[in-house]
């Protein structure tokens, strides 16, 4: 995308072009590096668009590539959502750090990242800031999760899609990053991109949080460090059509599936049931008939082995929501089951 567009994207989005930013040493930001178990804090003492000043006491070798965090400073309790991960390559030695310069993808425009690291200690924090933050960390991860080209991926970011449709797309990838991270070989994991574009496109149609996880928990099980998984068509295919009441049933049935398979250590032998009521808590309704179509569409499309019968007019006193081994497949792809340890809370 060229600069102009991205201008015009933000201007679109509601987010008005912001003023260039006096180069200053950065008030309240801070950089995290080290391990995920045991990150460490360094004090930023100088930053422009091209790099910046570290103040702390490793000397890693010049050249070297460090991964950072960089975030406003804040108690450990309430750690700011503004933040970027970000690689650098180490440029200087100085008596009280290191000097490193941006290693950033070819994919992100030079006019978003002066952008971001002109305000990024900006105050107070606005959601102008906030959502230049989640763009271009969103465009960040999609260039490692990419590394032959994200390109449509990135595009489709205000360009293709709307304004809605481009929030619900950058949760989705957000909450997919996370996912990866927990990964020890995270670094190496990759995505096909033209499987990442497709699945972005169909999930940003989504405004629901639990159909925007179970997004997310697809996304990232398409990821591998050696040949990327390109079967995710059949699923992506079944999830689209899913509503979010639908899932909601269909979420609820393979949860007490897996906690039946975790106890007997095999696939479950008994059927999910449960009471009329407990559908009303499921899908916050009392509509049995309504709550019935849904079930309906679930055994349909092949995710529920039982279907509610409709040609009786009274309501039944136990409701079967039994997954299929589709749907458990189904689920176990949108909990990210091919990430070893997957702490998705699906």
């Amino acid at each position: 995308m060229k600069l102009n567009d991205w201008k015009r994207t933000l201007r679109n989005l509601g987010y008005p072009e912001l003023p260039r930013a006096e180069r200053r040493p950065p008030s309240g930001l801070a950089a995290m590096y080290g391990s995920a178990s045991a990150p460490k804090l360094g004090h930023i003492k100088d930053i422009s668009s091209t790099g910046i000043y570290l103040q702390t006491e490793e000397r890693w070798r010049i050249g070297e590539v460090i991964s950072m965090t960089l975030q406003r400073e804040a108690p450990s309790e309430c750690l700011s959502q503004l933040q970027i991960n970000v690689q650098a390559r180490v440029a200087t030695h100085g008596e009280d750090g290191v000097g490193l310069a941006f290693v950033l993808p070819t994919d992100l425009d030079s006019t978003l990242w002066e952008a971001l690291v002109d305000h990024a200690d900006a105050q107070p924090e606005t959601e102008h800031i906030a959502y230049l933050f989640r763009l271009v960390r969103t465009i960040l991860f999609l260039s490692r999760l990419c590394p032959s080209g994200a390109q449509e991926a990135i595009q489709s970011l205000g360009n293709e899609l709307d304004a809605s449709r481009t929030r619900s797309a950058m949760k989705i990838a957000l909450r997919a990053e996370e996912l990866l991270a927990e990964q020890p070989d995270a670094g190496l994991m990759h995505a096909h991109p033209r499987i990442v574009a497709s699945i972005l496109r169909e999930a940003s149609w989504s405004n629901d949080d639990l159909l925007n996880q179970l997004w997310a928990g697809l996304l990232a099980s398409t990821c591998a460090v050696e040949e990327t998984d390109e079967s995710y068509h059949a699923f992506a295919e079944l999830l689209v059509q899913i509503s979010a009441a639908q899932a909601r049933i269909f979420v609820a049935g393979c949860r007490r599936a897996r906690e039946m398979m975790s106890e007997l250590e095999k696939a479950p032998s008994g059927q999910i049931i449960i009471t009329p009521e407990e559908m009303t808590k499921i899908t916050g309704t009392s509509d049995f008939f309504r709550n019935a179509a849904e079930i309906s569409s679930l055994f349909h499309l092949g995710l529920l082995e039982k279907v509610v019968n409709l040609t009786s007019y009274i309501p039944k006193d136990t409701i079967n929501i039994t997954p299929s081994h589709l749907g458990l497949e189904l689920y176990g792809r949108c909990r990210g089951h091919a990430l070893s340890g997957s702490r998705n809370s699906l």
